[in-house]
């Protein structure tokens, strides 16, 4: 596999997007040399850019009830799923970059043996501490799990944090069994929300995103590694009516992402206080009608393979 740091020589510039949280400066661009869409600088130290907020409290909520309930109900029709299309018995799950690690409540609840990562204990305390889900740190390479150990793998809402996805993805496939299911679900970006909203695009997240997919630069690499997709899907309503709304939001020149911001619990918060008085009547005034033609309009682009968020299902071979 050729490794690829994205040389400047080979970057082809899209567009300049800055950090939300600290507003540094970052480029979106196409390195030529491997195709992928990637962040340019790759941040020396990534843990800086996640403040002590982000993940939230391991005693209570990143977001209000609702949301958390709705995510919570997704999570368990989405283990199903796989579950009915994997058709074992006790079969062992691993989840990569696993958070919460309500993903893998759900599967554990439907009878799975189940493991997460993580990259740091903050970022796992909650699935640690509350939900008693055993979770490893590191990345996934040096977990050093054994060939062929898993019969479901997922990373949801995680490859993008990867600069360059393929060495993820090879081993991926070396820990999982064949005929084994990978679900991956990333933020698409060649949604047309994306291609609108550009730097003001809620799902960028500059610098936390490292790496950008559409349909067609996903299922490339996925094939590359051995892992041919077989199920596509383009909407995550968690997910994808709320990054309608402030995307837009963004769009018009309200402080970036600071709806997303006051919704989150007040041990999370990642905006510090500031004189947003006019983002924060247009958010008022604005977020009611944007609210009401979300849901139609994300399940529209979602028919269409145009949603927000994009979940591929690979098999191995």
């Amino acid at each position: 596999m050729q490794s690829c740091p994205h040389p400047t020589s080979e970057w082809e510039i899209y567009f300049p997007a800055p950090d939300y949280i600290g507003g540094e400066n970052f480029q979106v661009v196409r390195c030529r040399a491997c195709a992928q869409i990637v962040t340019v600088p790759v941040p020396a130290d990534i843990g800086k850019y996640y403040p002590a907020g982000y993940y939230g409290d391991a005693g209570g909520r990143r977001f209000p009830a609702v949301m958390e309930w709705l995510q919570e109900k997704l999570y368990v029709w989405r283990s199903r799923q796989v579950l009915r299309r994997l058709k074992r018995k006790n079969p062992r799950v691993l989840d990569i970059g696993c958070g919460r690690g309500l993903l893998l409540r759900a599967f554990q609840q439907a009878g799975c043996d189940v493991t997460g990562t993580e990259f740091s204990d903050d970022a796992c305390r909650f699935a640690r501490e509350k939900l008693k889900i055993p979770v490893r740190v590191g990345l996934l390479h040096e977990l050093n799990f054994p060939d062929a150990s898993f019969d479901v793998v997922t990373m949801w809402h995680v490859l993008e944090h990867v600069s360059d996805p393929r060495p993820t993805l090879a081993e991926v496939a070396r820990i999982l069994k064949p005929g084994g299911i990978f679900m991956v679900a990333v933020p698409n970006f060649g949604s047309p929300e994306a291609r609108l909203a550009k730097a003001g695009w809620f799902h960028l997240d500059m610098p936390r995103h490292l790496s950008h997919h559409t349909r067609e630069s996903l299922a490339r690499i996925l094939g590359e590694a051995g892992l041919p997709p077989k199920w596509f899907s383009f909407l995550a309503p968690e997910y994808d009516t709320f990054s309608f709304t402030q995307s837009l939001l963004n769009w018009i020149g309200v402080r970036p992402n600071l709806l997303y911001n006051l919704l989150r619990g007040q041990r999370a918060k990642v905006i510090s206080a500031g004189n947003y008085r006019g983002s924060l009547l247009v958010i008022l005034l604005l977020t009611p009608l944007l609210g009401l033609v979300s849901l139609p309009a994300t399940l529209l682009l979602a028919v269409f393979g145009w949603g927000a968020t994009l979940i591929v299902t690979a098999v191995k071979k």
